[in-house]
């Protein structure tokens, strides 16, 4: 019993000890910083090359005899394609407000391009003159004489409507003054062309349709001087006539050339006198009965 109790205290005097001597050492660990670790001493091992981005070589490709045929490796991929720029924004319209070097801007405007006009076709033109004859009674005291006259004659237009002026002038022969007191006249008259003929086949080409398609009637107003040496008076007239062409020209031809045949009058609006050395010489200018002549006409 007594060597019981002896071991008892033993083992507590020996657990006391061991806990007194590992107390201190657990302070100072606790009171020490930690050191800083160590780097191993072991070299880091180097990373692989990357790989080459190009295709590998021949040798690489061949396979050996011994070896069976490998798959066929994909082409490598092509570079990739360029990259457009991006489109410009269209600029904004600078407002009609904003002030410039030349003053206030307008805005923007479209211009849209139409073809060419085709060439506008003129009216036809044509020039007459001609010879014959008015008949003419005024200062005679016997029925009217054939007295020679001159005519020109301008028109524009060889549809079915037109437009001429006209100059006139006639003159008694030296005979006829030795016996008498003819009067000398000249008129010059404007004057529409009426063609009824032409709604009649207008497109016939022959000889006999371009005859009828001349058929024309005269109607318009004129102004006529009728007088003898320095004696003479004016008058308004109505001008009236009627005319027929001959075409002397093929109708390929884009000049024309035809023989006129023409009737003309001239009414007047009133009756002018003339006053001779005595008072008794007095002569009434009235119509003459009317003018006919012939003319070379040509339309181009």
């Amino acid at each position: 019993m007594l060597e019981t109790s002896q071991m008892n205290r033993r083992v507590c005097a020996f657990v006391l000890g061991l806990a007194g001597a590992l107390t201190p050492s657990a302070r100072a660990s606790a009171q020490t910083p930690p050191a800083a670790p160590v780097p191993p001493l072991v070299a880091p091992r180097p990373e692989p090359a990357p790989a080459p981005s190009g295709p590998p070589p021949i040798e690489a490709q061949t396979p050996s005899p011994s070896e069976p045929n490998p798959p066929l490796a994909a082409p490598p991929p092509g570079p990739p394609p360029p990259v457009s720029p991006p489109e410009p924004l269209p600029a904004a319209p600078v407002p009609g407000t904003v002030p410039t070097t030349w003053g206030p801007t307008l805005p923007d405007e479209s211009v849209v391009e139409t073809g060419a006009p085709g060439p506008v076709a003129r009216p036809r033109l044509s020039a007459a003159v001609g010879l014959g004859f008015s008949f003419d009674s005024v200062g005679f005291n016997d029925d009217a004489h054939a007295l020679p006259a001159f005519f020109t004659v301008l028109g524009i237009g060889d549809g079915p409507f037109g437009f001429d002026l006209s100059a006139f002038a006639s003159s008694a022969r030296r005979e006829d003054r030795m016996s008498s007191s003819p009067l000398d006249r000249l008129a010059v008259d404007a004057f529409g062309v009426v063609r009824p003929g032409i709604w009649y086949r207008p497109d016939d080409r022959r000889f006999n349709a371009r005859v009828v398609h001349s058929l024309a009637a005269e109607l318009g107003l004129g102004l006529e001087r009728d007088g003898r040496s320095a004696i003479s008076a004016t008058r308004f007239l109505v001008h009236t006539g009627a005319r027929l062409d001959l075409p002397l020209s093929p109708a390929s031809e884009p000049t024309e050339v035809r023989l006129r045949f023409a009737v003309r009058r001239g009414i007047g609006l009133y009756t002018p006198k003339l006053y001779g050395t005595s008072a008794s010489d007095v002569t009434n200018v009235t119509d003459s009965a009317a003018e006919l002549y012939v003319a070379l006409v040509v339309v181009f």
